[in-house]
C-alpha cells in the first residue's frame, strides 16, 4: 500500500536567505545543495514522430530540439543518468515506459576534460527501443526502433509530452496545436513552443508527486502501483521492511554473501552480508576497511563506501577498490533502491517510500523516517547544535519557528587555538565577545524534511525573552515522562554546551516572520544564517584556508519546513556538526556575495512574461567557489555567464542575456541549483574580466502552464507597512479572464463581463513587482569567495 501525497497549497520556497535584507550580515552562503535539485527546463521541440501502428520490429519514434540555451553540458549523462519517457493526454492517454539508459554506452564528444558533447548509440534499442541519444550545447536528438519501443498511441492524443531527465535535471518539451499526424499508431507534430513550465506532476517518472499515490515508472499492473499511479494489487515476493527487500533482492542475489566474498567464515574487508541483521550491524555507521567513508553514512549514498562500490559496477563511477560485486553489476533499480533507501535514513525495520517498486516485490505502506542522532565532532574538533523533534502527524505539513541556546563557555570543548575575539557584533547572548572558528559543518535532518535554514540571531534581547514562548522538553518519543515539561535553556550542560532537548514554542511561520523578539529578524539585521539545506544529509567545507566564525554562546533559530506523506505520526529533528577551522584554515574569512542591488526591479504585467539583467563584480584577486539564485514563484529561469562582461544594470539596452551558454542554470525558485567550484576561480583584470552578468526570467501567467497569474484577492500584505509590495492597486488590477483578459478594470468586475451584465467578470489580475511576500518577487546574486 502506498500513501497519496498532502494537498494543499504549494511550499513557499525553499530560501537560501528567506528575505532580502538578512544577506546585509550572512555568516555563509546559506543553505547547501548538492547541484540542482529536481530542475525543470521548459524548451521549444523541433520534431516528435511516434510511428507503431505496424508490426513491432517496424516501430519508431523520434524526437529533435535545436537552439534551446538551456540544454548545456554541466552533466555527464555517462556517470549521472538518463531517463526519458513521452506521455500522451487526454482520452487516449498513453506513455512508455520510463526509459533508463545504458550509462556504458555514452561516448563523449571531443576533449574529455572539454568536452563538445555526448552520443549514445545502442543498435539493439535495449532500454525502451531507444537506439541514438545526441546531447550537445542547445541541441538534444534521441531516436527509437523495434520491439522494445512499448508505447503505441491507442487513439487521438491531445498532445504529447517529451521529458529528459539527466541527473535530477528535466527538459520537457510538449507537441500540441499544429500536428500532422495524430490517430491510434501514428503521431506527428513540428515546430512546437515551449510549454513555459515543466508540470508540477508527471505520472510515469519514478517522482512521488502531490496527487499521486505511487509512482514506479514502469508498465507492470500487477506489482502494487497500477500505470495511472493508483495503487493497484502486488503479487511479488512480500518483505516485511525495505532492508529485508535489499537483503534478498541484493546481497543474497547476487552472491554478495558467497564463499568467495562477503559470507561468515572469511568475509572479505571484515564485512559480513550473511542475513538482514548481520548485515545491517555490519554496514550502517561502520568505519570501512581501507576507506575513511562509513560502510553506510544514513542520508548520504556518495559519502557510504557500500554504495559507491556497487555503483562502480552499474554506472561506471569512480571508487576505491575494485567495484562490486564480483559476479555482475546490479541493474539501475536495484541500485537505486539502495540509495533510496540510505537517503532515506537508513532503517532496519521501516518501510522506505518508492523501494517496493524498485525491488519489484510487496512491502507494507511506506513509514516515517527519522534519520540516526549523529555522534558529535568531539572535544578539540567541533561541536553538535541540535533543533529538537517537533510533531508531524500524519499527511500533515508545516513550518515552523523554533529557538534554541548554547553556551560553550561553560565547556571544554573548544581549544585555545579555535577561540578569536569576535570580528562582528553579536549580541547581548554573547558577552565574553569571544568567537570560534570554524572551517566545516555537516547537517542531518530527517528525511521528511522539505528545507532547513538556521540562523544565529544577533540582537540584544536573552533567550528567555517572551517572544520566544515558552521553553520545554521535546522528544521523538511522546511518552517519555519529560516530554512537554518547562526547561531552562540556560541551564547548560558543559558536555555538549546546550540543554539537551530544550528548546522554545515551535509557532507556524512561514520565514519566522513575526517570531521572537521585536528585534529579531532579517529587516533588522539580526538573523544571519549559518547552515541549512533541503537534504537529509548535507556535507560543506569552505576552500583551503578559509573559515568563518561563531559566538560562543548565543540563540540559534531553526526555520525547519517539513511534510508527512505517510499513515504514521512523526517527528522532525535536525542536527548539525560544527568543525573547527584549525590554524591551518585561519586564514582568510569566507565572502558572501548577495546581491540585493535590484532586488525589487521585478515589474511584470499580467499575462506577460520580463527579463531582467544585471552585473556583479568580483575584486582584484578573489577566490569564487559557489553561485547560487534567489527569487520567488514567478521567476522561472535564472541564468549567469561568466566574465567578461561588461557592467551594466537593469534597463540599460546593452543589458541582456547573452547568446552563448551560461555557467549558471536554475529554473526551481524553490529549490535553486548550488553550484561549486573546485578548485575556486580566480578573478583578476580588468573590471569585466571579473563581472558576471547574470539574469532572470519572471512569468506571470502568460501560458496555461506558467505559474498562475498574481491575484489581488489572494496576495498577502506585507508584514511591514514599509515594505513591498502586496495586493496591488485597483489602478493596477487588470481582468483575470475572458475577452477582456489582461485589461485595466479599476477593481470592478463588471467591466470584466464577457457581455455588458453578463454577471461573469473577475477582475483580479495584478503586475508582478518586487516585494517581500510570496507573492512578490525579488533578483539576487548568490555565492561565496575569498580574498587570499
Amino acid at each position: 500500500m502506498r500513501n497519496r501525497p498532502v494537498a494543499g497549497p504549494k511550499p513557499s520556497c525553499r530560501l537560501l536567505l528567506r528575505l532580502a535584507l538578512c544577506g546585509a550580515f550572512a555568516l555563509l552562503p546559506g543553505p547547501s545543495g548538492a547541484g540542482a535539485h529536481e530542475q525543470g527546463h521548459a524548451i521549444a521541440g523541433k520534431k516528435l514522430q511516434i510511428k507503431a501502428n505496424g508490426t513491432p520490429s517496424k516501430r519508431k519514434a523520434s524526437f529533435k530540439v535545436k537552439h534551446q540555451s538551456s540544454i548545456n553540458l554541466l552533466h555527464n549523462p555517462a556517470t549521472e543518468g538518463v531517463t526519458i519517457l513521452i506521455a500522451g493526454t487526454g482520452a487516449n492517454a498513453g506513455r512508455t515506459e520510463l526509459i533508463t539508459l545504458d550509462p556504458k554506452l555514452w561516448k563523449t564528444i571531443g576533449d574529455p576534460d572539454f568536452p563538445k558533447g555526448y552520443r549514445y548509440k545502442d543498435k539493439q534499442g535495449s532500454r525502451g527501443g531507444i537506439t541514438k541519444v545526441l546531447l550537445k550545447p542547445g541541441k538534444l536528438s534521441i531516436s527509437a526502433r523495434g520491439p522494445n519501443w512499448t508505447w503505441t498511441p491507442s487513439g487521438v492524443q491531445d498532445d504529447v509530452w517529451v521529458y529528459f531527465r539527466i541527473e535530477q535535471e528535466t527538459f520537457c518539451a510538449r507537441f500540441g496545436g499544429t500536428i500532422k499526424k495524430n490517430e491510434a499508431g501514428l503521431f506527428q507534430s513540428r515546430d512546437a513552443d515551449s510549454p513555459g513550465v515543466c508540470p508540477d506532476q508527471v505520472c510515469g517518472n519514478k517522482i512521488l508527486e502531490s496527487g499521486e499515490e505511487c509512482d514506479d515508472g514502469n508498465l507492470l499492473e500487477d506489482d502494487g502501483c497500477n500505470n495511472d499511479c493508483t495503487m493497484g494489487a502486488c503479487s511479488g515476493q512480500e518483505f516485511a521492511s525495505t532492508f529485508e527487500g535489499i537483503q534478498s533482492v541484493v546481497f543474497d542475489g547476487y552472491g554478495c554473501n558467497s564463499t568467495l566474498c562477503h559470507d561468515t567464515e572469511a568475509p572479505q574487508g571484515s564485512l559480513i552480508l550473511s542475513d538482514a541483521n548481520t548485515s545491517f550491524s555490519s554496514t550502517v555507521g561502520v568505519l570501512s576497511f581501507g576507506s575513511l567513508l562509513d560502510r553506510v553514512e544514513p542520508g548520504e549514498q556518495d559519502l557510504s563506501f557500500l554504495y559507491t562500490k556497487l555503483a562502480a559496477a552499474t554506472l561506471g563511477t569512480p571508487t576505491e577498490g575494485s567495484p562490486m560485486p564480483v559476479g555482475g553489476a546490479l541493474t539501475v533499480d536495484h541500485l537505486e533502491a539502495l540509495k533510496v533507501w540510505i537517503r532515506g535514513g537508513a532503517p532496519r525495520d521501516l518501510v522506505v517510500a518508492g523501494t517496493a517498486e524498485l525491488l519489484q516485490g510487496c512491502l507494507p505502506e511506506p513509514d516515517p523516517l527519522t534519520i540516526p542522532k549523529p555522534d558529535p565532532p568531539g572535544a578539540n574538533v567541533g561541536v553538535q547544535f541540535q533543533q529538537t523533534p517537533w510533531p508531524l502527524p500524519s499527511q500533515f505539513e508545516d513550518e515552523i519557528c523554533m529557538a534554541t541556546y548554547y553556551d560553550l563557555t561553560v565547556s571544554n570543548l573548544v581549544p585555545a587555538w579555535a577561540k578569536l575575539p569576535c570580528p562582528g557584533v553579536f549580541g547581548a547572548n554573547n558577552p565574553s565577545g569571544e568567537c570560534f572558528y570554524w572551517h566545516g559543518q555537516t547537517l542531518y535532518q530527517d528525511p521528511q524534511s522539505h528545507h532547513s535554514i538556521i540562523h544565529i540571531y544577533t540582537g540584544e534581547s536573552g533567550p528567555n525573552h517572551s517572544g520566544w514562548g515558552s521553553y520545554t522538553f521535546k522528544f521523538q518519543d511522546p511518552n517519555d515522562p519529560a516530554e512537554g515539561t518547562a526547561c531552562d535553556p540556560t541551564d547548560v550542560d558543559p558536555n555538549v554546551g546546550y540543554n539537551p532537548n530544550c528548546s522554545s514554542a515551535f509557532p507556524s511561520s512561514v520565514a519566522c516572520i513575526g517570531f521572537g523578539p521585536p528585534d529579531y529578524g532579517q529587516f533588522n539585521n539580526t538573523a544571519p544564517t549559518f547552515s541549512g539545506s533541503q537534504e537529509p544529509f548535507s556535507q560543506q567545507n569552505f576552500a583551503d584556508g578559509v573559515y568563518s566564525v561563531l559566538p560562543m554562546a548565543g540563540v540559534i533559530v531553526w526555520n525547519s519546513h517539513a511534510f508527512n506523506l505517510t499513515s504514521g505520526d512523526s517527528t522532525l529533528s535536525q542536527y548539525v556538526n560544527m568543525e573547527f577551522a584549525d590554524p591551518n584554515h585561519q586564514l582568510w574569512p569566507a565572502q558572501a556575495i548577495f546581491d540585493t542591488a535590484s532586488i525589487f526591479v521585478p515589474n511584470v504585467p499580467p499575462f506577460e512574461t520580463r527579463e531582467y539583467c544585471r552585473t556583479y563584480t568580483l575584486p582584484q584577486g578573489a577566490e569564487l567557489f559557489s553561485l547560487a539564485s534567489h527569487t520567488h514563484r514567478h521567476g522561472v529561469q535564472f541564468r549567469t555567464w561568466a566574465p567578461p562582461n561588461t557592467p551594466c544594470v537593469p534597463g540599460q539596452p546593452a543589458c541582456v542575456p547573452k547568446g552563448s551558454a551560461p555557467i549558471y542554470f536554475s529554473t526551481q525558485y524553490s529549490d535553486p541549483m548550488q553550484l561549486k567550484f573546485d578548485p575556486p576561480i580566480a578573478q583578476s583584470g580588468s573590471t569585466a574580466n571579473r563581472s558576471y552578468l547574470y539574469c532572470s526570467l519572471y512569468d506571470n501567467g502568460a501560458t496555461p502552464t506558467s505559474p498562475a497569474v498574481k491575484r489581488q484577492s489572494t496576495s498577502p500584505s506585507p508584514p511591514l507597512p514599509f515594505v513591498p509590495d502586496g495586493p496591488c492597486a485597483d489602478s493596477k488590477v487588470a481582468c483575470l479572464d475572458g475577452p477582456q483578459q489582461g485589461q485595466l478594470c479599476g477593481g470592478s468586475d463588471s467591466s470584466c463581463d464577457s457581455f455588458p451584465g453578463a454577471g461573469d467578470g473577475v477582475c483580479d489580475a495584478c503586475p508582478v513587482r518586487g516585494g517581500v511576500t510570496t507573492e512578490d518577487e525579488m533578483f539576487i546574486l548568490i555565492g561565496s569567495y575569498y580574498l587570499p
